[in-house]
């Protein structure tokens, strides 16, 4: 297991812009380990101290899903990505998910405290780094929300003058529908409506744009939001959200001073807002509501952070006989 290609790991995405000299200083830090089929790399749970590159072989994402269910595979990385970066972006000090080996794999490992060190000695490095890390959580927060259904716009521009006809789903019916709810009791469902606030946006209207505090969250109870991030100094859609889905909760779990996407109406849409002065004066008062609601976005959250192949989902969801 020696065939480190380390020529193709520099042109990692992460690793853009580095020169030669700080590409060589970024592999000093590291160290090389093997692992067989069904070896555990990371387990949820665990302390978060270290990040991963993918030298060789296969690794496995794993969302637990209780005692007497088997674990939701996520996504399927392979030589090059990254595993176990996001506490570097984020306030995230244990780790989300599991990781485990499905072939002979090699990774590289970078232990967070060797990566401070050398970028504090090499801001430059640092500051490259920590850029290309930015768009690649920017892309994988979204990349595992369903797709767009059939029959509705594909961008926002064809939705210029063709607004199809969208059933209405009443607000209490949305939120039943949204995973981060689930558990909750009938009265710590009902202080959680008395606290939103409903919004009405039209199409091409900005709902949140990147950069902007974050301070609420919302969740879509009629009509299609497209979450669209900057490439290449163009905007990328990257989401297509629909009833009972949210966005920008994201900042209850890793603690995201500011929004990391912009959210856009693509039909008329309709919104409930829960800002996070009043989710938070909630939960003080009924702990309960905070702790369930901290279960459930931390699954939302592991479960977005991974990129899947659409082609793949499938047949993942079928192995651990899941439902889609």
């Amino acid at each position: 297991m020696s065939n480190v290609n380390f020529d193709r790991l520099s042109k990692l995405p992460a690793l853009q812009g580095l020169t030669p000299e700080e590409m060589t200083d970024f592999f000093r830090i590291s160290s090389k380990h093997a692992y067989k089929p069904g070896d555990i790399v990371i387990k949820t749970g665990d302390k978060a101290d270290c990040f991963f590159i993918v030298a060789a072989g296969q690794v496995e994402i794993l969302l637990p899903q209780g005692k007497n269910a088997p674990p939701m595979p996520l996504a399927q990385l392979g030589p090059g990505q990254l595993v176990g970066e996001m506490p570097l972006l984020y306030a995230q000090p244990i780790r989300q998910a599991d990781v485990a080996a499905v072939a002979d794999t090699v990774l590289l490992r970078f232990g967070y405290q060797e990566y401070e060190g050398l970028a504090n000695s090499h801001p430059e490095l640092g500051k490259k780094f920590r850029a290309n890390l930015g768009k690649i959580v920017a892309n994988r927060v979204w990349s595992t929300l369903p797709s767009q259904p059939a029959g509705n716009p594909k961008t926002i521009s064809e939705a210029q003058g063709n607004k199809p006809a969208v059933p209405q789903t009443s607000n209490h019916d949305a939120m039943k529908k949204a995973s981060i709810f689930s558990g909750l009791t009938a009265d710590e469902f009902a202080a959680l409506e008395a606290i939103a606030v409903p919004v009405i946006a039209q199409p091409n209207q900005p709902i949140v744009r990147m950069g902007d505090p974050s301070e609420s969250f919302y969740l879509v109870t009629n009509g299609f939001c497209e979450v669209v991030i900057p490439k290449d100094g163009q905007p990328m859609p990257v989401a297509r959200l629909g009833s009972g889905q949210v966005f920008g909760e994201m900042a209850l779990v890793y603690k995201q001073p500011t929004r990391t996407a912009d959210v856009i109406a693509v039909t008329e849409a309709k919104l409930l807002n829960f800002s996070f002065e009043d989710y938070n004066r909630l939960t003080k008062g009924q702990p309960d509501i905070g702790r369930k609601m901290r279960n459930n976005l931390g699954r939302v959250a592991a479960s977005r952070a991974w990129t899947m192949q659409a082609d793949e989902s499938q047949a993942m969801r079928q192995r651990s006989g899941a439902t889609q």
